[in-house]
């Protein structure tokens, strides 16, 4: 008789936890309100753009890494759909596993909001941010009011769909400031 084997389906601690430490919001948020100081909104625009792109392409492309390095059952069967289906399922399933390592890894929520996910889209909404909230406790509501973090999360998802060959338009469509929350999207092209 056959031994069975153990398999997991949860993602691994460890690399929640790696990417916890190398992007922490309270971090680049410290970073970004120091570079601020006593500049115009312009200026704060310019810097913010700047800062949380690059903090975006860094942590979604870490990601990435960590999300091969770690895989679990469910990647594992993901990816042989992919293979059988001739990538049918790449968009927008391989997408979300990423999306939702990265957010997990940094967030204080235990799961992320999709909205959709078919095989035209794939929308995600962020009703309690950590990043958001920083900004608004160290930089106050006017420099949060100006949303220099959507740079990280619209960046993201686009390196994450340029990286894993997948065209596709990202965007957002709802912003806290205005909405309560933020939603992002991808669109099959």
């Amino acid at each position: 008789m056959e031994e069975a084997v153990a398999y997991s389906f949860e993602l691994n601690p460890e690399l929640l936890d790696l990417l916890n430490k190398e992007f922490d919001v309270k971090k680049i948020v410290a970073r970004f309100a120091e570079a601020i100081k006593g500049k115009s909104s312009e200026e704060i625009e310019k810097i913010g753009k700047d800062v949380f792109t690059d903090y975006g392409t860094e942590w979604i492309r870490r990601t990435l890494q960590l999300g091969e390095e770690y895989p679990d059952r469910t990647y594992e069967v993901l990816k042989a759909s992919i293979d059988k289906t001739g990538g049918y399922y790449k968009f927008a399933l391989l997408p979300q596993r990423f999306i939702e390592i990265a957010y997990l890894a940094t967030q204080e929520f235990p799961s992320l909001p999709i909205v959709e996910n078919n095989a035209r889209a794939l929308v995600y909404k962020l009703v309690d941010c950590a990043l958001y909230r920083n900004l608004k406790e160290v930089c106050g509501e006017g420099v949060a009011g100006l949303l220099p973090c959507k740079n990280s999360c619209l960046t993201a998802l686009k390196v994450l769909h340029q990286d894993l060959e997948i065209d596709a338009i990202t965007g957002m469509d709802a912003e806290m400031p205005k909405d309560g929350f933020c939603r992002f999207f991808a669109r099959s092209v």
